[in-house]
């Protein structure tokens, strides 16, 4: 029997199956930034987990909340089995649509979303707070005390966390931080590019950048500033997207387990779409990792930077 099925190619219906089992076999994941190289790695952990379990994986991308709003209405007229959001960072966004879909039926895991603990949705978040906390103590440890900051915007949750963990690493060091070794990007090349002229003028030794691709802008700026890395500047990044493995010093950075994520936010799916009774909700943060790459060196105290540097708290 079974060697007359393969001889003659026959194919279950797909569509008469989820008819007959109220299933789809079918999880979707909505990106919002698939053109981000940070984002779309995410798809391998949930394509692996996925795959698996037998069941196939859509992918639609979603760059604002009215799109994910359409996006999630399809893929429900779809009849998906579980939906995944990766989302962008943005705060005070509306999240009513998320809420609607679960109680529509299928479950939603949120990744990197800003969503209170109580949220009725599975959440996958990542450690930013102290993966920058773990990037200025790098620094710090090297020996360096005038350690700039390149924030992500104050309107994204991860650029707040970034800075706060860059904060507190330093107090707890005993240095009070210095607006004037502090600029704002906004994730772009460019945006780190111009930073790190506007903080050039304050002498640091070393730079955190709360976003790789802004760190590759910085490298650029500290080229045209004549600038060694790290032999006058030590830098740190956030993120590792595959972009910074090509960079010429190998840029030292935070990885985000971006995989990892995809993975856990994919099994949640599958687990609560075969038992959909758990009313818990699981809040899951995922601890980032350190990666030493040519960007970073001990700092060698000369007596011209020390005179040419203000005091730390100046105006």
């Amino acid at each position: 029997m079974l060697a007359t099925i393969d001889r003659l190619g026959y194919r279950p219906n797909r569509l008469a199956q989820s008819l007959a089992t109220n299933r789809t076999r079918t999880i979707a994941l909505v990106i919002s930034e698939l053109t981000n190289s940070l984002y779309p790695p995410v798809l391998l952990g949930a394509e692996a987990a996925c795959r698996a379990a037998g069941y196939d994986l859509l992918l639609a991308s979603a760059p604002d909340v009215e799109a994910e709003r359409r996006t999630i209405e399809v893929l429900l007229d779809k009849r998906v089995d579980g939906l995944i959001l990766f989302s962008s960072s943005v705060l005070d966004i509306d999240n009513e649509h998320l809420f609607r879909a679960q109680r529509a039926g299928p479950p939603v895991v949120v990744i990197n979303r800003h969503l209170p603990d109580d949220a009725p949705l599975d959440q996958i978040r990542f450690d930013h707070f102290g993966g920058a906390r773990q990037a200025t103590r790098l620094l710090l440890d090297l020996g360096h005390r005038r350690i700039a900051h390149i924030a992500g915007p104050s309107g994204r949750f991860t650029g707040r966390l970034r800075r706060a963990g860059y904060e507190a690493a330093l107090r707890a060091a005993g240095i009070e931080p210095d607006r004037r070794l502090l600029a704002e990007g906004d994730y772009s090349f460019e945006s780190g590019r111009a930073a790190l002229h506007a903080l050039w003028s304050a002498r640091p030794t070393a730079l955190f950048v709360g976003g790789d691709v802004m760190a590759l802008g910085a490298l650029r700026a500290a080229r045209d500033l004549g600038a060694g890395v790290p032999d006058d500047l030590s830098l740190v990044a956030f993120g590792n997207p595959d972009a910074v493995r090509y960079a010429v010093p190998g840029i030292t950075t935070i990885d985000l387990p971006v995989v990892e994520a995809g993975r856990l936010a994919a099994e949640s799916v599958l687990r609560r779409a075969a038992d959909g009774r758990d009313p818990t909700r699981e809040v899951r943060t995922l601890a980032t990792n350190l990666l030493l790459r040519e960007t970073t060196a001990s700092f060698q105290w000369r007596e011209e930077a020390s005179e040419a540097a203000p005091a730390a708290g100046e105006s």
